[in-house]
């Protein structure tokens, strides 16, 4: 039986704005925050000469007369995405209008890019360690990590960054392999709006050993890493519910983090969605989300993303009865995103079980998915401060997450591309995935450690442009929804 998991959207906006809509049009179909208003606002890079103090004071000032004369007030802004992309985006908040009379007003100005409903995101889930010496942590064998580990066992000096339900950071095989951030903190918790981010759910947890528990200490598992700094940022609460504007803002942090110096290499995101491309207020939220996601992926920051867990064909999803989770999902017309991305430093992940082949939940694609990881049977900690076996494309994710961190820490000189190309490039192929993701095959660390043999597909969420991905006409009808789940 399997368990809700996350994941949880963004899109592929970034070059193609979206223009402002007319009073009346598109009404809010899928959950939101009343009240509230995701809006993006092109500002231009800073000048030289210009402080970032002065920056992001002049980005808090034009966001709160924008809100102002819609009839709301500014509640958050991203100056660390604005200093990448150009591009602020700002939470406005109204006690007096509904979120339909926020972006009728906000739309009525010219500095408006785009303005969207907050759409809330659910949950939808060789050591001496003894799960390895047990046989347990299969997957690990799988990637051939063992004589990867001859290599390289990580490092310290190298960041991975949780985009999740937060992490238990005092669990037993955990606490080692935290890091802090530039503040000493480590991480956030943006669902809480505290510095605390201890996960009080599980599966950023899970999602957190598979990336870094702490091998060889003769305690429970052994991640992909034996030495990593892991960073938690809480962008859902304990019943696994959030908003977009939480995930922005947790991707701002990554931004602002690796601008100011610190060494974050990859992050995962084992968050996903299915979007209906006709609806303009999610286009505009994939405005959003776009922006935030380039702007970490072109700071050197490898973001490994799930492809999901509902029983589909990406290239030609079912309709209803296709998912027997969801019997009465229709997924067609729709892509899940952000599994479809097309962001340089983006991995996109399907699951492989204990027969190296697709399990039916995990979604694949020979044009958007990558490659496959172990997903199913998978033990890893949880936030009880023991241990759970979970299954789902949340799982293979963080395999391909930690595979980044530990080549960084093996080639600390390579760039996030030429990490990605070492992954891509050195598949462990089989027939059971020729078809099915684009390399063919599922991660071989040991191979990524040991060649450098570039990737050269076409395929993959992120193997191509937006533009050569998708017809710039439509991309400006892309919508972005928000289903979250594990399995």
């Amino acid at each position: 039986m399997r368990d809700l998991r996350v994941w949880l959207a963004a899109a592929v906006l970034l070059l193609f704005p979206i223009p402002a809509l007319a009073s009346g049009q598109a009404p809010v179909e899928r959950e939101h925050v009343p009240g509230e208003a995701i809006i993006v606002v092109e500002t231009g890079l800073p000048g030289k000469g210009l402080s970032e103090q002065q920056f992001g004071g002049m980005l808090s000032a034009a966001a709160a007369d924008i809100a102002s004369q819609a009839g709301g007030r500014s509640a958050g802004i991203t100056s660390a995405i604005a200093s990448v992309t150009g591009k602020n985006i700002v939470l406005v908040k109204s006690a007096e209008k509904t979120t339909e009379e926020l972006l009728t007003e906000l739309r009525k100005n010219p500095a408006v890019q785009s303005a969207a409903p907050n759409y809330r995101i659910r949950l939808s889930r060789t050591p001496d360690d003894p799960y390895y010496m047990g046989g347990q942590l299969w997957g690990m064998t799988a990637i051939k990590a063992p004589t990867a580990w001859d290599t390289s066992v990580g490092s310290k000096n190298v960041f991975a960054v949780v985009l999740d339900t937060g992490i238990k950071y005092d669990h037993p095989d955990l606490a080692a392999n935290m890091g802090r951030d530039l503040e000493g903190n480590y991480g956030y918790d943006y669902s809480n709006g505290d510095l605390d981010p201890m996960d009080d759910n599980g599966h950023g947890t899970h999602v957190a050993g598979i990336i870094g528990a702490k091998g060889n200490n003769g305690t429970g598992v052994a991640g992909v890493n034996w030495a990593v700094s892991l960073l938690a940022v809480k962008v859902l609460d304990d019943e696994g519910s959030g908003d977009i504007y939480d995930l922005v803002s947790g991707l701002e942090y990554v931004t602002d983090q690796k601008r100011r110096g610190l060494n974050i290499r990859a992050a995962n995101m084992s968050l996903g969605v299915w979007l209906d491309r006709s609806n303009a207020n999610e286009a505009a939220a994939i405005n959003a989300m776009s922006t935030a996601c380039r702007a970490v992926s072109d700071q050197g920051v490898i973001l490994a993303v799930a492809s999901g867990n509902e029983y589909q064909d990406i290239d030609s999803p079912g309709g209803y009865l296709s998912n027997p989770d969801k019997l009465w999902e229709d997924y067609r017309g729709m892509l899940p995103y952000p599994a479809t991305f097309s962001h340089p430093n983006m991995i996109t992940v399907s699951a492989i079980n204990s027969s190296y082949r697709r399990p039916d939940f995990a979604n694949y694609s020979p044009r958007y998915v990558h490659l496959a990881a172990p997903g199913e049977g998978i033990w890893s900690t949880y936030h009880n401060g023991g241990y759970a076996e979970l299954n789902g494309t949340s799982m293979a994710t963080p395999y391909v997450a930690g595979a980044a961190a530990l080549l960084a820490a093996a080639f600390p000189s390579e760039s996030a591309g030429q990490i990605r190309s070492r992954i891509l490039g050195n598949v462990t192929k089989t027939s059971n995935l020729s078809g099915i993701v684009a390399s063919g095959g599922y991660l071989n660390l040991d191979g990524a450690v040991k060649n450098e043999t570039p990737w050269t597909g076409d395929g993959g969420g992120g193997g191509c442009s937006a533009a050569a991905a998708v017809p710039a006409s439509l991309l400006l009808l892309l919508p972005l929804g928000l289903l979250l789940w594990k399995k």
